[in-house]
């Protein structure tokens, strides 16, 4: 079930980014067209440079497409072009969004999409870390809603009972020595990072959150982990807690 959602969310992503390759040639094409049957000698030149720099997105977008699918397919690209596809895809996320919106798409299976790339982007590149310094971030509605001993303040709050998933990730905690934290939304989880200066992170959060947390974090390695919501969004949610220590294990090289 898992790799048809995963394949259903590549198929869309790359058909997306097929579409925008299209566009822009398209518009090149239009530009060429425009020069042949016009007398706007004036304008040529204006019309050609920017036939050239159309020209060249599309060519850049093609490369992209193409990465896409290796890295898809092999789990692997050259390691000389890591920075390129880290940076561009990361560019044209925001307009692989833009454009799903004007074609009334859904946008999980896109956010969910990038969020799978970064990951297989950081366990290609990322180092070998100390257990003190990843930091695992998680959305506060993993914690169950009638519970009285509220941990976005202090994890230690957790009465350990088993009702959620936040008592699994604190044996991992326990068992690996990495530093676990419950935040209400992005502008804790920033601090949080601030504050505790990880080199890196796990986070686990909803498609949308997910996807804006590892574009608002720069410089550090994000491995994201989709919660699951069969109670709706942000109420008693719960996750793979297996995922979350296959992501500790690779940090650690274990």
């Amino acid at each position: 079930m898992k790799n048809m959602i995963l394949s259903k969310d590549r198929n869309l992503f790359l058909n997306i980014l097929t579409m925008i390759i299209l566009a822009m040639s398209l518009l090149a094409i239009g530009l060429i067209l425009l020069i042949q049957n016009s007398g706007l000698h004036l304008y040529m030149i204006i019309i050609g440079i920017m036939i050239s720099i159309f020209i060249f997105i599309v060519i850049y977008l093609l490369g992209l497409l193409l990465l896409t699918i290796r890295i898809t397919k092999n789990n692997s690209i050259p390691k000389v072009l890591i920075p390129f596809f880290e940076s561009s895809i990361k560019h044209i996320y925001p307009i692989m969004i833009m454009f799903s919106k004007l074609l009334k798409i859904e946008k999980d299976p896109i956010r969910r999409f990038f969020s799978e790339i970064n990951n297989k982007i950081v366990i290609l590149q990322s180092e070998k870390l100390r257990p003190e310094d990843i930091l695992i971030i998680t959305p506060h509605c993993l914690q169950k809603s009638f519970c009285k001993h509220k941990v976005t303040g202090d994890i230690n709050n957790c009465q350990r009972c088993g009702a959620c998933d936040i008592n699994k990730l604190l044996d991992l905690c326990t068992s690996y020595n990495v530093k676990l934290k419950v935040v209400t939304g992005g502008t804790l989880a920033r601090k949080i990072i601030k504050d505790h200066k990880p080199k890196g992170i796990i986070a686990v959060a909803c498609e949308r959150d997910l996807s804006h947390g590892i574009l608002d974090v720069k410089g550090i390695p994000v491995i994201g982990v989709k919660n699951d919501r069969p109670n709706g969004p942000c109420h008693d949610t719960c996750v793979d807690v297996n995922k979350v220590e296959e992501a500790i294990k690779h940090y650690l090289r274990r």
